[in-house]
């Protein structure tokens, strides 16, 4: 017997540390098997939603759509309203003439209509169909509904005033009234003879502001720039350091480089020595 109980308390022997775990396991086990009858104390179901209050509001609306429905058509403003459709004769029209009755005939709103007299009125013409998108206010709905319908008639007083401006260009040229112009002689082609260049031969540290001149493209500044600039270097040891001239361009001097020739410097400069 001692020997068997001896066995027994061998076999269910437990550390300490492994009867505390046992403990907490037990109580575990029993919060566990007792949460289900305390669920529904801690987490409370949720009532049901009540649908009640959308559903009559739904016929609210559906018994308002049904009267909307029974009901005669509004009449647009067309004051506030810019997207109202407003009834239209459509006709071929000039905008240079058109008036405004006639726009409103048109489809077009009263104030679009007095835009485009407005316009006229104070000197403002069209030309051409495209024109008229400037017109402020009017939409490219209505531009594109009567673009079809614009004829723009070319306007003729400019013809006219052309002719007469012809006219009196060839009384002044005839025989009769230069003789009723006495001491006033007209201008002719003969006043104003044009300036001839001769190709010559320049020499480059030998030549005056005036035989520049005689090169084509060289003026009076040019010239005075290139002598000046000549005198500071004490004469152009070539050519080519003409093209040095500041201002100068490339172009004027290659036009110009042919008529060229180079002599000696006149005058040598000590770079040492100088300012």
């Amino acid at each position: 017997m001692r020997k068997l109980a001896r066995h027994l308390h061998e076999y269910f022997y437990h550390t300490r540390a492994e009867r505390n775990a046992s403990l907490i396991l037990a109580v575990l086990c029993l919060v566990f098997f007792l949460l289900p009858g305390f669920y529904h104390y801690v987490m409370p179901p949720q009532p049901s939603t009540d649908f009640s209050e959308i559903q009559a509001m739904l016929m609210e609306l559906a018994e308002e759509k049904v009267v909307a429905a029974s009901e005669p058509p509004a009449v647009p403003n067309l004051r506030n309203d810019r997207s109202a459709v407003i009834p239209s004769d459509l006709f071929h029209f000039d905008p240079n003439t058109v008036t405004k009755e006639e726009l409103l005939r048109l489809g077009l709103s009263p104030r679009t209509a007095q835009t485009m007299l407005n316009y006229r009125a104070k000197g403002g013409h069209f030309f051409k169909k495209e024109d008229l998108k400037k017109v402020y206010g009017l939409r490219s709905e209505d531009y594109e509904r009567l673009e079809p319908w614009v004829v723009v008639v070319p306007q003729t007083p400019n013809f006219e005033r052309e002719k007469e401006v012809a006219r009196s260009a060839n009384h002044l040229n005839e025989p009769q009234q230069v003789e009723q112009m006495e001491g006033v002689e007209l201008p002719s082609e003969k006043s104003f003879p044009k300036k001839v260049y001769v190709p010559v031969a320049l020499d480059i540290n030998q030549a005056t502001a005036e035989d520049w001149q005689q090169l084509r493209g060289i003026g009076p500044a040019y010239s005075k720039r290139i002598v000046k600039f000549r005198e500071k270097l004490g004469g152009f040891a070539s050519v080519d350091q003409v093209a040095e001239t500041y201002g100068l361009p490339d172009t004027t001097f290659q036009s110009i480089k042919p008529y060229l020739v180079s002599s000696p410097v006149l005058q040598k400069i000590a770079v040492n020595s100088c300012l």
